[in-house]
């Protein structure tokens, strides 16, 4: 595999981020072994930052070190995303308990942060190339400005995580303009919902898009063999 070798400042990070970036987007498959001496002649650093960046991708879920055997890249099947989805709906509804209690005016001022992000990304994707649209990643940022409405760091840190899927599903081969432009119309649904502050209507768009997010990505596993 050609990975590129990286400076020495912020190398346990920068190897971390590296290796991190590589299993997300896939060009780790998924269950591969990832060979120690291998990482270290491709990134051209010591072993010890290595290891430090696979404990560290364990942590996030995206690895699995059996004793004595090695490091394997975690797969991701379809009650994982069940899984993760029911998390996603859990904290997002959690939100919406919280926003209530925000002044007008904050609130008012959160939400133009989520609406520069749907203006950007609505520009975006009828100008970019459908992967170079894809890394940019509006659909987590608009879910991080929407999770800061509740003030928990700890929420938000919890849902990053849990987001590092994210890359696994969307590849330009399993995802269409359409499909993008639905996603981005279901966050201005959200945020409007949130302008009227009805909290059934507004628990009422969240599970709409989050039910919608999860036929997708089910859907794309099931026709990638059951695992991505």
């Amino acid at each position: 595999m050609n990975i590129p070798k990286i400076d020495n400042s912020n190398l346990w990070d920068k190897t971390y981020n590296i290796l991190k970036d590589k299993i997300i987007r896939r060009e780790f498959d998924p269950h591969q072994k990832l060979l120690i001496p291998e990482l270290v002649q491709n990134l051209g650093v010591s072993r010890t930052p290595i290891r430090d960046a696979l404990n560290r991708l364990e942590m996030d879920g995206l690895v699995t070190t059996v004793s004595k055997v090695g490091t394997f890249v975690n797969a991701i099947e379809i009650q994982d995303v069940l899984d993760i989805m029911d998390t996603r709906l859990m904290l997002e509804f959690w939100v919406v308990d919280k926003v209530a209690q925000l002044s007008k005016e904050d609130l008012l001022k959160e939400l133009s942060k989520m609406q520069q992000i749907i203006q950007q990304s609505l520009y975006d994707v009828e100008i970019l190339p459908l992967e170079d649209y894809l890394r940019k990643d509006y659909n987590l940022a608009f879910h991080l400005e929407y999770l800061k409405l509740g003030g928990n760091k700890k929420n938000i840190s919890i849902y990053t995580n849990i987001m590092n899927y994210r890359f696994l599903a969307v590849e330009s081969s399993l995802i269409s303009k359409e499909m993008i432009t639905s996603a981005i119309h279901q966050h201005i649904a959200i945020v409007e919902a949130l302008k009227g502050g009805n909290v059934t209507d507004i628990k009422a768009v969240v599970k709409n898009h989050l039910d919608d997010s999860k036929v997708n990505l089910v859907n794309k596993i099931q026709k990638n063999g059951g695992v991505i």
